[in-house]
């Protein structure tokens, strides 16, 4: 049967084993457990194509896999589970449901056996540090890039031991050096993950409503243990030099207020144009909003942050 649990902490991880299945596929559908429902998925993946084309739907983020308190399964979960172990039993074979939980199961789940019993279950573990630098070489290798283990430590304790931060700061290696044999003073003033650079990708990635992108930011936001009240405060400053720039305020004295540069100036006002008035102005309110519930405890902090991602690039 063509369905696919795939479960890691890694969100690149989990980017990488899915792209190993679609195969570069054209016909790839997206959900998103915490804005979509398990009946819309299940529904997409019951459509018959016309032209009898291999479908691939992509449910990230279910929390029917997650360890529960008290009985096995509960209220709306319980519903979820009964409408997929339903479609496990007569699933449409011209569609590959991959499902990707960011987190490790719990192994006890009937749904997660049903799924080993017809499928396949890939539960990737989290690398340890031996491990993410001997990857550190193997990936370097693979764009002719040669160090030893001692460059390779450097890079992930710089990388703060996380495969998503070092994979970025690999990225980094290959625009700024060239291929070839390179050791730690190579690397100075190149590998090094910036609190405030995270920040504000972060933000651009949410101004170009770039989910994608935004998501990846954010999940460095735990490793680097960035405050969710900072990232909307700055947010909210972000927004309102956008707001202001929209408004035909004085560009020079907006950027002697906020102390900004020319070229960032320039980017503001490119900004500017993908907003209109009214919007920038209901999400300063919705930044507002959240601010006020994460200070009052009305918001857990930990799912603050993905909310708002959702609820800024829909």
């Amino acid at each position: 049967m063509n369905i696919y649990l795939i479960a890691s902490e890694s969100y690149k991880l989990l980017k990488e084993k899915v792209n190993e299945i679609i195969n570069d596929s054209l016909n790839v559908v997206k959900f998103d457990a915490r804005v979509n429902t398990i009946n819309e998925v299940i529904n997409e993946a019951n459509y018959f194509s016309l032209t009898g084309e291999m479908k691939y739907i992509i449910y990230n983020e279910s929390m029917m896999f997650k360890a529960s308190k008290g009985d096995e399964e509960k209220g709306n979960n319980s519903k979820d589970v009964d409408l997929l172990l339903s479609y496990l039993k007569q699933p449409n074979n011209n569609t590959t449901l991959i499902i990707t939980i960011s987190y490790l199961p719990d192994k006890r789940k009937k749904v997660l056996k049903e799924i080993e019993k017809v499928g396949n279950v890939q539960i990737i573990a989290t690398l340890n540090k031996k491990e993410l630098v001997y990857k550190c070489i193997e990936l370097l290798k693979q764009h002719k890039y040669y160090i030893d283990y001692e460059t390779g430590n450097y890079i992930v304790e710089n990388s703060y031991v996380n495969y998503d931060i070092m994979t970025s700061e690999l990225e980094k290696i290959y625009d700024l050096i060239e291929p070839g044999k390179i050791i730690i003073n190579d690397l100075i003033g190149v590998i090094s993950i910036s609190i405030t650079d995270n920040i504000f990708n972060y933000i651009n990635a949410l101004i170009n409503k770039d989910i994608e992108k935004a998501s990846q930011y954010m999940r460095n936001f735990e490793t680097l243990k960035i405050d969710a009240s900072m990232v909307i405060i700055m947010l909210f400053k972000e927004f309102e030099i956008l707001y202001l720039a929209l408004n035909k305020h004085n560009l020079s004295d907006i950027q002697k207020l906020y102390g900004k540069q020319d070229w960032q100036m320039q980017n503001y006002i490119l900004n500017s144009q993908k907003y209109r008035i009214n919007e920038i102005k209901k999400i300063i309110t919705i930044l507002s909003d959240y601010d006020y519930k994460l200070k009052s405890g009305l918001l857990d902090r930990s799912v603050a942050l993905s909310l708002l991602t959702i609820e800024l690039c829909e």
